[in-house]
C-alpha cells in the first residue's frame, strides 16, 4: 500500500525532513545550550578560584595571624556549592574547611591524586586549566577548575583545585532534551497532518490525470484531466488535454484512412491476401476468399490448401527470403489467375510479410485469343479475294489472258474490290457500335408502313430470284419506338441473309403482331437453314455456318455481330429458330411507343 501511494509517499518523505531537521537542530541547540551554561559556570568558578588562590597564599605562606584564620575559612566557605582543595608543591591535597584549630583537612587518597595529576601538574607550571569528570572522594560529576597559588614574588606556591557539581546542569540538559522531544513529538503530528493535506492536494490532481491516461488507454480519447490551477502539475494537465485532444484527433484520422483503404480492399474486384512470416493470413478480403473459392468459417485452413494446391508456398517464401516482388500465373479450376507477390519490408531489407494481389485474367485471356482470332479471321478474309486480285492483275500482266477475256478479269477484280469495301465498311461499323459511340435517334415508328417500306427497297433483290414476298400485318397496331434508320439496317441484315440462303422460286415470309408490351416481327424464309450446334456460334465475328456457302453468297461474317449490337442500341431482343433444309425464322422484339 506504502509503496503504491504517492500521498503516504509525500507525507512519509515531510515527515523525516521535519523530523530530521528538528532533531539537528535540537542537537545544534542543545550543545550550544550546554556550552553556554558550562562556559558561564567555569568563568564563575575561575573568577572564585582567583579569590581563593589570593586569599589562601598568605596561608601557605604562614604570614597569616591565628585571627585571621578563621575569617579566612569563611570567606572561602561563603562561594555556595563548591568544594575547595589546596595542592601544595608537594602535591599534598588540603580540603579547606572552618575548624577553629586546623583549616586545612588533609585528603590522601591515590584515586583522587590519579584523577586530578593532569590538572596539578598545569597548575604547578603556572597554567589554569579545567575538567569535567567523576570525583572519586564526592562520588559525584564535578566540574573542577585548576588556578596556580602565587607568592609575592610570582613563584607558584600550590595550585587550588575549586570543584563544583554539575548535576543541576544535567538536570537543565535533561529538561532542555525532554522539552525537545515533546516538541518533536508535537511537530511530527502536526507536520503529519499538514503533510498529508499538502500531500492529497499534490496527489489528486496526479491521479486524475493517471485516470485519465487510463482512459485513454481503454481507446476513450479525447478525454479531460479536468485540473485547473497555475503550477507545474497544472501545466502538466494542460499539456496532457492538449495531447488527448491531438490524439483523439490522429486516431480518427487514421480510422477514417483504415477504413477507407479496408472499403477499397474489400471493394476491389481483385483479391488481396495479406500473409505473416509464416504464412499465416493477417487479412484477406472477399475477392480472394471468392477467387479461390474459400469456405468463410475457415479461411485460413482453405487459404493454406489453395497455396499448396498451387504450389506457391515456396515462391512466396523464396520472395520473403530475397525480398523481391514476384508475378506468377496459375490454372485454377476453370479459372486462369494471376499472382502478384510483394513482399512487406521496413526500413531494413528484411521482409516481415507478404501482400498477395490475386487477378482472374481468364477473361483477358479469352480477349487476347479472341483478338488472335479477329486478326487471323480478317486476315484470312482479306487473303481470298486479294489472292483472286492479284492473280487475275498478275494474268493480265503477264499476257497470260487473251483480249477477249479482259473484260470477265475485270469482273472478278471489281467484284472482289466491292467484296473487300463490304467487309471495311461492316468493321467501321461494328467497331462504332462497339466503342458506344452510336447514338439512337428514338421517334414514332410506324411498323407496318416500315416494312411496306422495306418490301419495296428489297424487291429487286427478290425478283431476281423470283422470290415471293409474303406480308402478314396485324391490325392496330400501336407504333414503335425506336431510331428509323437503325431499325432499316438491322432489317435489311436479316432479309439480305434470308434471300441470300432462300432457293429460287422460294418464298419469304413478314409477319407483325402485338406481344404483350413489344411488337414481334418474323422473317420466316425456306431456305437451306442452319444446324443447331452453329447457332450460338452466330453473332461472332466473321462466323459462318458454312463456309463454303457464304463464300459463294459473299457473306462477310459480320453482319449477325452488326445485327446484335443494333438490337440492343434499340433497346429489343431477337432469336433465331432453324432447322437444315427447312429454313430459318428470325423473331424480333421491339418496344412500343407508351402513352
Amino acid at each position: 500500500m506504502f509503496k503504491k501511494s504517492i500521498t503516504l509517499k509525500l507525507t512519509f518523505g515531510f515527515l523525516t525532513i521535519v523530523v530530521i531537521s528538528t532533531l539537528l537542530i535540537g542537537i545544534i541547540a542543545l550543545s550550544i545550550f550546554k556550552n553556554n551554561i558550562y562556559e558561564v559556570k567555569r568563568n564563575n568558578m575561575k573568577k572564585h578560584a582567583h579569590e581563593i588562590s589570593e586569599i589562601v597564599s598568605p596561608l601557605l605562606q604562614k604570614n597569616v595571624a591565628s585571627d585571621d584564620t578563621k575569617n579566612i575559612a569563611n570567606i572561602v566557605g561563603s562561594f555556595p556549592n563548591t568544594k575547595t582543595w589546596i595542592v601544595n608543591t608537594e602535591k599534598n591535597f588540603l580540603v579547606i574547611s572552618k575548624n577553629e584549630n586546623n583549616i586545612f583537612t588533609s585528603i590522601d587518597t591515590s584515586a583522587v591524586k590519579a584523577a586530578y595529576n593532569s590538572l596539578i601538574i598545569s597548575g604547578l607550571k603556572g597554567i589554569e586549566s579545567s575538567d569535567e569528570l567523576l570525583n572519586p572522594y564526592y562520588q559525584e560529576e564535578m566540574m573542577t577548575i585548576s588556578v596556580p597559588i602565587k607568592d609575592s614574588t610570582g613563584n607558584v606556591i600550590g595550585v587550588v583545585l575549586l570543584h563544583s557539581s554539575i548535576a543541576d546542569l544535567s538536570s537543565s540538559m535533561d529538561s532542555f532534551f525532554l522539552y525537545l522531544i515533546l516538541a518533536l513529538i508535537g511537530e511530527v503530528f502536526i507536520a503529519g497532518f499538514m503533510g498529508y493535506y499538502f500531500s492529497k492536494s499534490i496527489s489528486k490532481p496526479i491521479k486524475k490525470i493517471n485516470s485519465t491516461a487510463l482512459e485513454m488507454a481503454r481507446g476513450n480519447y479525447g478525454i479531460k484531466t479536468e485540473v485547473y490551477s497555475d503550477d507545474e502539475v497544472g501545466e502538466l494537465a494542460s499539456t496532457f488535454d492538449l495531447m488527448s485532444l491531438k490524439l483523439k484527433h490522429t486516431i480518427s484520422k487514421v480510422t477514417e484512412e483504415k477504413t477507407k483503404l479496408s472499403n477499397i480492399i474489400t471493394s476491389m474486384s481483385d483479391g488481396i491476401i495479406a500473409l505473416d512470416t509464416n504464412l499465416e493470413v493477417i487479412n484477406i478480403n472477399a475477392s480472394a476468399a471468392r477467387l479461390l473459392y474459400c469456405n468463410v468459417s475457415k479461411l485460413d485452413i482453405d487459404i493454406k490448401t489453395a497455396l499448396r494446391d498451387l504450389d506457391l508456398e515456396s515462391f512466396i517464401e523464396d520472395s520473403m527470403t530475397n525480398n523481391r516482388k514476384e508475378a506468377i500465373s496459375r490454372k485454377f479450376l476453370n479459372k486462369t489467375l494471376n499472382f502478384s507477390l510483394s513482399p512487406i519490408s521496413l526500413d531494413s531489407d528484411k521482409a516481415i510479410g507478404m501482400v498477395i494481389l490475386i487477378q482472374d485474367i481468364s477473361e483477358k485471356e479469352a480477349l487476347e485469343q479472341m483478338r488472335k482470332d479477329f486478326v487471323s479471321n480478317v486476315s484470312h478474309e482479306f487473303r481470298t479475294p486479294l489472292t483472286i486480285m492479284k492473280g487475275n492483275l498478275e494474268s493480265i500482266v503477264d499476257g497470260m489472258i487473251s483480249p477477249s477475256d479482259v473484260p470477265e478479269s475485270c469482273s472478278t477484280l471489281l467484284k472482289e474490290t466491292n467484296r473487300l469495301e463490304r467487309m471495311v465498311r461492316d468493321l467501321l461499323e461494328l467497331s462504332k457500335l462497339e466503342s458506344g459511340k452510336v447514338q439512337a435517334n428514338f421517334d414514332k415508328v410506324d411498323i407496318n408502313s416500315f416494312i411496306k417500306d422495306m418490301s419495296r427497297t428489297v424487291k429487286p433483290l427478290i425478283m431476281n430470284k423470283n422470290i415471293e414476298l409474303i406480308l402478314d400485318l396485324g391490325s392496330n397496331l400501336p407504333p414503335l419506338l425506336s431510331d428509323y434508320d437503325k431499325l432499316k439496317q438491322l432489317f435489311l441484315i436479316f432479309l439480305d441473309n434470308a434471300i441470300k440462303f432462300s432457293a429460287f422460286n422460294s418464298e419469304i415470309k413478314i409477319k407483325s403482331t402485338l406481344d404483350n408490351d413489344s411488337i414481334l416481327l418474323l422473317i420466316s424464309d425456306k431456305g437451306v437453314g442452319i444446324d443447331s450446334c452453329n447457332i450460338e456460334h452466330l453473332g461472332e465475328r466473321f462466323y459462318k455456318a458454312d463456309s463454303s456457302r457464304s463464300s459463294a453468297n459473299n457473306g462477310t461474317g459480320l453482319g449477325i455481330s452488326i445485327a446484335k449490337k443494333l438490337i440492343e442500341l434499340l433497346q429489343g431482343d431477337f432469336s433465331i429458330d432453324s432447322e437444315l433444309s427447312k429454313g430459318t425464322t428470325i423473331k424480333i422484339h421491339l418496344p412500343i411507343m407508351e402513352n
